[in-house]
């Protein structure tokens, strides 16, 4: 059962809630860590995530209004304070927060193993930048979130139209945080079935996005059907 399948069903399993702080282009290190209130890490992907104090809030999409996303951070030891000194505020860095369902979990955070791991079966990524510090004590300190486009200040619509091609697979690429698909192998780029993940391409395509989530289904591609249709 894929995880698309299991949050249908009565009983999806917990959701396991990760973070990766990637600091790397300020000179820093990339952080792992989790909220959940287990005291052990949880290894998901091959990649340790360390218990840490972690609030993060206002991710949430609705219709009327964007997500205004806050992260609050345990000032350990002072730690947090060292890299705002040390890295003007960590402002920049990259959050990447990861979303599983506990079954697929690497075998080695269940002392009897796993055989339900999979690790290709998640939620799709999503991926965010401290804008600016909002607060700082000895318990915690505060970051506001924003898009790559909100950072670099860029005005709507943000990417080029054109008719019947899904931009995500420039931006993202096929499988990213756009794109969302995460499923098994479907076709290649000329929308000719396989199951073999190396030939699995995306065309970019109303067809191929059908091929992925289904005819009848909801279809998050990220094109622009009706911009052909315009006539000046």
């Amino acid at each position: 059962m894929s995880i698309l399948a299991d949050i249908q069903t009565l009983e999806p399993g917990a959701r396991v809630r990760l973070f990766e702080l990637d600091a790397t282009d300020l000179g820093a290190d990339q952080l792992y860590f989790h909220a959940h209130r287990q005291s052990t890490p949880i290894v998901w992907q091959g990649e340790v995530y360390y218990p840490w104090p972690v609030e993060a809030t206002g991710f949430e999409r609705t219709s009327d209004q964007p997500p205004n996303p806050r992260l609050r951070v345990g000032n350990i030891d002072g730690t947090i304070t060292a890299m705002c000194q040390l890295f003007d505020d960590l402002v920049g860095a990259r959050l990447i927060v990861r979303q599983t369902l506990v079954q697929y979990l690497d075998p080695v955070n269940f002392a009897g193993g796993n055989p339900t791991a999979d690790p290709d079966e998640h939620f799709p990524d999503e991926i965010w930048y401290i804008e600016r510090k909002v607060s700082e004590d000895d318990e915690v300190v505060e970051f506001e979130l924003a898009t790559a486009a909100d950072l670099n200040g860029e005005q709507l619509p943000g990417r080029q139209i054109i008719a019947g091609t899904c931009g995500w697979i420039i931006r993202g690429g096929y499988r990213g945080p756009y794109c969302g698909y995460n499923g098994p192998p479907v076709a290649d780029i000329n929308d000719n079935p396989t199951s073999d993940p190396g030939q699995d391409t995306c065309g970019g395509k109303v067809r191929s996005c059908k091929l992925r989530f289904g005819e009848n289904e909801p279809l998050n591609f990220g094109g622009f059907p009706a911009a052909g249709l315009l006539r000046t």
